[in-house]
């Protein structure tokens, strides 16, 4: 009797675990399957993502020039090329020229040195101040190795020891090169 008591037991011991416990542990099972792959797809989802804007490119196909950034670049660069161009100082020539050439084109330096040397005498005798400020600008075309901008800007005349200033506004278009990743000016043509 003793016997059959400690079988009843062995055997009883051996039932299996309650419904109740089965179905949680299937359920929390699937869970963690459903939220592992979730986790997975939320990951390649922001990788495609980041992909894909790390590939977008500023240019078109027919290479001009299409993002915000880049064409911002190009008119940020005409203002300031022809800013430098078109300010400078009888007290500070020289540089002022130095500084302008700094950023042009071999074939657009020729044009600008014969021009500046018919400047120079004027400028000199009468002590010249010329400043100019781009006020406004658009771009006519643009690709990744050329611009065309229009520029309107107000350029400021001084003269002699009166300091007298004279405004006068102007439009022009000028022309950039991209050279070893600087844009360099190449043509400046004022228009009217």
């Amino acid at each position: 009797m003793l016997e059959s008591a400690v079988e009843e037991t062995a055997v009883g011991s051996e039932q299996p675990p309650a419904p109740a416990r089965t179905a949680r542990a299937v359920l929390r099972r699937n869970l963690t399957v459903v939220l592992a792959v979730l986790v997975l797809l939320a990951a390649v989802g922001v990788g495609v993502n980041w992909w894909r804007a790390e590939q977008t490119s500023a240019v078109a196909p027919n290479g001009a020039l299409v993002g915000d950034d880049a064409r911002t670049q190009v008119l940020v660069e005409a203002a300031d090329l022809s800013q430098r161009a078109l300010s400078y100082s009888y007290k500070s020539l020289d540089n002022d020229m130095e500084v302008a050439r700094a950023r042009m084109t071999a074939s657009f330096k020729k044009e600008y040195d014969a021009t500046m040397t018919q400047v120079r005498d004027n400028t000199e005798t009468n002590q010249i101040i010329l400043q100019a400020v781009v006020v406004s600008s658009a771009i006519i075309s643009a690709t990744e190795h050329k611009a065309k901008v229009l520029l309107f800007l107000n350029q400021t005349t001084e003269v002699g020891k009166t300091k007298k200033q004279q405004l006068s506004r102007n439009s022009l278009v000028v022309t950039l090169t991209r050279g070893d990743g600087d844009w360099l000016m190449s043509k400046l043509t004022a228009l009217g």
